[in-house]
């Protein structure tokens, strides 16, 4: 009876724990995740790039990268604090840990294999390991059905990804960043390799001529949507600017491999395969 009634104890006391967490998150795909296991009401702060779910946007936010301060965070009396590595500058997270406050840090790759990874890293950490099953499960699926679409297309268009923020900042995104979803759409780079973003340049451009550009529904739609698109020198002289085959998907599903990675894929191979039913 006594070893019941210890072990019910434990129970408890470890609910507790969980009840009483208060997280703050750094980088948009950890705070995704942590809401997606069902956590959102532990979280008391965010960095400015957690823009999903839109309720997030209400809390108190902690700045972005090299902007953290310690302080800020610890007047917020967090318990744990979930980070992209590199997001949080290292001597921050050091005067964070020596208040006591846990620290989970997450370094990031922009694949599939990783987006599980942190996922079931996430999770364990929140007791939420079914969760965190299920999330992976319904990621995988999705693959799944894009795969199937690709296999039933029997092409392979050139794809170009591209960052910006109105027309001052124009780039191609390469490898490792969001460009990186092309690998699982079936579809090829319109560029060799490129590292990281690089500045746009017309004559490359002209050059690598994408049957179809990418960008991140907010970029689109700061540029001033397809019309905005097209006047980017160099793109309505491509295939994808004459065919006006410019495809944007929701800021944060394409840029940030987290949760929802599987449906942006989906959503991506259904726009460049379109006569796939």
């Amino acid at each position: 009876m006594s070893k019941l009634v210890s072990v019910l104890g434990f129970f408890l006391v470890s609910i507790g724990c969980f009840a009483q967490m208060r997280i703050i998150t750094a980088g948009s795909a950890m705070t995704e995740t942590v809401c997606a296991l069902g956590d959102c009401d532990k979280i008391v702060a965010a960095d400015k790039t957690s823009l999903f779910p839109a309720s997030i946007q209400n809390l108190p936010s902690i700045g972005y990268r090299g902007g953290i301060s310690a302080e800020g965070i610890i007047n917020l009396k967090p318990t744990l604090i979930i980070a992209e590595k590199d997001y949080v500058k290292d001597e921050v997270l050091r005067q964070l840990e020596s208040t006591g406050i846990q620290l989970l840090i997450i370094d990031r790759e922009y694949t599939v294999e990783d987006t599980k990874k942190f996922i079931r890293l996430i999770a364990a950490k929140l007791g939420k390991v079914r969760e965190g099953e299920s999330i992976v499960s319904k990621l995988e699926t999705d693959i799944k059905e894009a795969k199937l679409v690709v296999s039933k297309a029997g092409k392979h268009p050139s794809v170009l990804c591209i960052f910006n923020r109105g027309t001052a900042t124009v780039s191609v995104a390469g490898e490792g960043t969001f460009g990186d979803i092309i690998k699982y759409t079936g579809a090829v780079p319109a560029t060799a390799a490129i590292k990281g973003f690089k500045p746009v340049n017309t004559e490359a451009l002209i050059a690598a001529n994408p049957d179809y550009i990418v960008l991140a529904s907010s970029g689109y739609e700061s540029i001033g949507g397809m019309e905005g698109v097209l006047k980017i020198p160099g793109i309505a002289q491509t295939t994808a600017g004459k065919k006006k085959q410019i495809i944007s998907i929701e800021s944060m599903m394409l840029t940030n491999f987290g949760p929802r990675l599987g449906t942006a894929i989906k959503e991506l191979v259904t726009s460049i395969y379109p006569e796939v039913k």
